[in-house]
């Protein structure tokens, strides 16, 4: 039994439909990319895991338990965070505010000692406490967006463009605490345009195309593949 499964799953936004019978696992502990061209479905896919969309058909079933359709609000309850692409902080609250934020559902007797674990994991949090978020780095707010994500503790955590926007030098640094994060046991998901990179990192990839699963294997396989080379990572 997987930790994730997604079967045959249909979704969109109204009355157009994105994902077309999308089938997708994520073991326990393991690190999935998902890549393929603009358009192809792969933000709606982590959307409909997340519970933001609703899937029209098939299933979502998350450590034996079925959660299809399950709100937003409760999916955390599940084990499963989701830092999307914009908008994944509080800028006018400060570091320890949006790590607060993060943590709504833990008991008050927690909190002190998740805190203490994000910090550990991102240094450059625990430096700026008191800092407002919307005056720090694209790296910075990134970092302060996946520990607040980590104060649940979460099985899964799902990633949304988590190097978009960002210089190339925070990148690595990006990347590195991503790589961190599922060392300790953590399963990603993550949907990342920097394909090659994407790759590089998870133990195994998801080519989506026109919101269907096209082509799986391991990051490995993947970057090995010269259709896959000539078709989505631009050589």
């Amino acid at each position: 039994m997987s930790l994730l499964e997604v079967s045959n799953v249909e979704s969109g936004y109204g009355d157009v439909l994105v994902l077309h019978g999308v089938d997708l696992t994520v073991e326990d502990g393991e690190m999935v990319s998902v890549i393929g061209p603009n358009g192809a479905g792969k933000s709606t896919l982590l959307k409909t895991v997340a519970g933001l969309l609703e899937a029209r058909t098939g299933t979502v079933e998350f450590a034996g338990e079925d959660i299809t359709d399950t709100p937003a609000e409760e999916i955390i309850y599940h084990g499963i965070c989701y830092v999307p692409q914009t908008t994944n902080i509080f800028g006018n609250l400060t570091v320890i505010e949006n790590l607060k934020m993060g943590a709504w559902a833990l008991e008050d007797a927690a909190f002190e000692d998740r805190v203490e674990r994000v910090y550990e994991r991102f240094p450059v949090l625990e430096d700026r406490p008191n800092q407002r978020a919307e005056t720090m780095s694209g790296g910075q707010q990134q970092m302060l967006a996946m520990g607040a994500a980590l104060m649940l503790d979460p099985d899964l955590l799902i990633l949304d463009e988590p190097s978009a926007g960002l210089a190339p030098r925070l990148i690595d640094d990006v990347f590195e605490k991503i790589r961190d994060i599922n060392d300790s046991g953590t399963a990603v998901l993550m949907v990342e345009q920097n394909a090659r990179r994407a790759l590089r990192e998870a133990d195994r990839g998801v080519v989506l195309e026109l919101g269907q699963d096209r082509f799986e294997g391991t990051g490995e396989e993947l970057l090995d593949s010269e259709e896959i080379a000539e078709l989505y990572l631009g050589s």
